[in-house]
Order: structure tokens, then sequence, then C-alpha cells
């Protein structure tokens, strides 16, 4: 009987180094709602609930919905000024398609693509990071 504890114990120890590990590697990510249709490159990701996460050493922003990747995009990391709001900024592209071009992730925006956020058209709310 304490064989057994003592072993899920280390096991326990061994899974929360690992997942430790993996949580420190760099990246940040939180949940975003998003309240309508948008386009991520040439992905189009339908309103609701995701995860968005930026890794700053390849400059790459993944969102995705239930542990599966919905979309990927390059970004880039600025200092957010002010506070904002907002969760994440949209702009319309050439053929109206609404596109992300932002998120925000506490103090930084993630700038996705080649898009900035004084070319913004639209915004989400703010809702609580999970």
């Amino acid at each position: 009987m304490m064989k057994k504890s003592l072993h899920r114990v280390a096991i326990s120890l061994v899974l929360c180094m690992l997942l430790g590990s993996v949580a420190l590697a760099g990246g940040k990510s939180k949940t975003v709602t998003f309240s309508q249709d948008i386009k991520v490159g040439d992905t189009l990701v339908k309103k609701g609930d995701y995860v968005v996460s930026f890794d700053e050493k390849t400059n790459e922003l993944t969102i995705r919905k239930n542990r599966k990747v919905v979309a990927k995009a390059t970004g880039r990391l600025e200092e957010l000024k002010g506070a904002s709001q907002v969760n994440y900024l949209t702009a319309k592209d050439k053929d109206s398609n609404l596109m992300l071009s932002g998120v925000r992730m506490g103090g930084s925006l993630i700038i996705v693509g080649g898009e900035t956020a004084a070319g913004a058209t639209s915004a989400s709310p703010a809702t609580p990071q999970q």
C-alpha cells in the first residue's frame, strides 16, 4: 500500500516537472471569445471560444479549440500603450473579409501578420483570462 502511494507521488512529480517546463517555454496564452467569424491568414475561424497562444521565439500565433490547432499566423509583440479594454482587433481586407489584426495579452499587443493596430476597424470587449 505504501509502495503504491510512493509510486503515485513520484509519477505526479514527474508530470508536474514536464508540464511546468512546457509552460515556461517562452510563450503566452489566453482564452479569447471571437464574437463573429474572422479570418486568420487564409483560415476562417468560426465565432466562439479559443485558446490563443504566442511563441516569442518563433513569432508564431496559434489558435486552438479543444486542443486542436485551428489556425496559425506570424506576429510581432508590441508594448500596449494605455489601458485597453479590447481582447482582439480586426481589420477588413481588400475583399471586405474580417481579418484578425491583433490580440491583447496582458500589457502587450500581438500584431498579426503585416496589419497595424492603427488600421483596425473593430474590436471585441475584454473577456476574462482563463
